[in-house]
């Protein structure tokens, strides 16, 4: 881990060479395209107790925790200030990027104002944050303008935009779905998403995830996930490069680069998970209850 205390100093991490190493293993990260959809279909198959399993980066946090945190209970999932702080705060900065507004304040007020409107008189689907918030009376809505403005000021000031080798994508989460077994996905969750190039000027895609909570232990392993979906959704023409990590309160980063080492961490790291989603998993007949 290092500290990433300037723009410069995060952008350069980002976009920055690839070790000798990496570009040494480039042929067999895309090679992994190959082996890696049929180990991960045999891992899902034999877990009778769950359908379709769908991974986030949530989930693979939670199997990774230590043996004092895992028994922790997850409580159900419901909107609030800091729960809408990413989707708001990546409209703003996607706003900001394309100079449809000036600052931080402005883009979050915009994607408010939105999703409130479509909530209202229906001018586009509304989704169930879009519902939320035009449910909540003005006090409320201040109190969520400021976490989402907090959190696009971050992310904002983290990097130099203008030294990006090309229009970064902002906000976009990649789903890799097992072309072997329908009971398997897996996401790769990024904020910003760009181009880096080798000595040779050879293109490879680097992307920035924002890391909140404890600078924890497992966070490599968590980042090799991303690694493994980039290498199996990458190209000739634009190979999977870096995963860099980066927690905005303390400036921390933290680099994953695409190798053979991190395709196979990321394949141990979804075992993990799923042998923790199988314990997990009520009983059959149960989970039927549940369901009906």
């Amino acid at each position: 881990m290092s500290d990433a205390s300037s723009p410069h100093v995060l952008t350069e991490e980002l976009v920055g060479p690839l070790s000798p190493l990496t570009l040494e293993d480039r042929p067999a990260v895309l090679e992994s395209v190959e082996w890696v959809p049929r180990v991960l279909a045999d891992l899902a198959v034999p877990r009778p107790r769950r359908g379709s399993i769908r991974l986030t980066d949530h989930d693979v946090r939670t199997a990774l925790a230590p043996p004092d945190h895992a028994g922790a209970a997850v409580l159900p999932f419901s909107w609030s200030a800091r729960t809408t702080r990413r989707a708001l705060g990546l409209i703003a900065v996607r706003s900001l990027v394309a100079a449809e507004t000036r600052s931080p304040v402005a883009g979050v007020r915009v994607a408010i104002a939105d999703a409130v409107r479509s909530a209202r008189q229906g001018e586009r689907p509304a989704s169930s944050m879009d519902r939320w918030l035009a449910g909540l009376p003005p006090a409320g809505l201040a109190v969520v303008e400021a976490e989402a403005v907090t959190w696009a000021t971050r992310l904002w000031c983290a990097l130099d935009w203008g030294d990006l080798h090309d229009v970064p994508t902002i906000g976009r989460d990649h789903w890799w779905d097992s072309p072997h077994s329908s009971l398997l996905a897996i996401r790769s969750r990024a904020e910003v998403r760009s181009v880096g190039f080798d000595a040779e000027g050879s293109p490879f895609s680097v992307h920035l995830v924002v890391l909140g909570g404890p600078r924890r232990a497992s966070v490599r392993s968590e980042l090799s996930v991303l690694a493994m979906v980039e290498a199996q959704k990458g190209t000739h023409s634009l190979p999977p490069g870096r995963i860099i990590g980066w927690w905005p309160d303390s400036g921390h980063v933290v680099k994953v680069e695409v190798d053979r080492a991190a395709v196979a961490a990321g394949v141990e790291a979804v075992a993990r998970t799923l042998a923790r989603v199988e314990a997990s998993a009520p009983p059959l007949k149960q989970a039927a209850r549940v369901a009906v």
